[in-house]
């Protein structure tokens, strides 16, 4: 019978024999450090301190995801789109919502191609009813070469 103790490396309760207890220490000697350096020593470097959070400085992302879904008058805010686009985000264009709406949604894609070439940047469909669409801001690189978006397809 395997003894759990062993099997998850923790110390036998049992002391039943000095082969079990040298054959661990042997195992034990050639991995790992022998003892864990405590908060006081110099080996021991608290990462989360105030002392280095102080050095790297505060962190503030510059760019952003934006996640965009058409109005209620079933339009997409493309000159908002534009903008954060010129500013690195990145966009990604939900038209699920249109499902029912083949022409307009049609035109939200012309739209967001549009937007997409006034920038020279591409837009990808994510999915294969092409109602995800995603565009990187300015600034981004996206390898098309090997699909890194996951999905292989092609560009709108």
């Amino acid at each position: 019978m395997v003894d759990i103790f062993r099997l998850l490396g923790l110390p036998s309760p049992t002391s039943s024999g000095s082969k079990k207890d040298s054959e661990r220490t042997d195992h034990s000697s050639s991995t790992g450090p022998k003892t864990v350096p405590s908060s006081e020593s110099s080996d021991f470097m608290d990462l989360s301190s105030v002392q280095w959070a102080r050095k790297a400085g505060p962190i503030t992302p510059d760019r952003h995801l934006r996640y965009i879904q058409p109005d209620d008058r079933h339009t997409i805010p493309h000159s908002e789109i534009s903008e954060r686009l010129k500013e690195g985000d990145v966009v990604i264009v939900d038209l699920r919502r249109l499902a029912h709406m083949d022409a307009q949604k049609s035109a939200c894609r012309r739209r967001i191609q549009e937007i997409a070439n006034d920038l020279s940047i591409h837009a990808f469909v994510l999915d294969s009813s092409e109602d995800l669409i995603l565009v990187p801001g300015l600034g981004i690189s996206v390898d098309i070469d090997r699909h890194i978006l996951g999905i292989e397809t092609d560009l709108i």
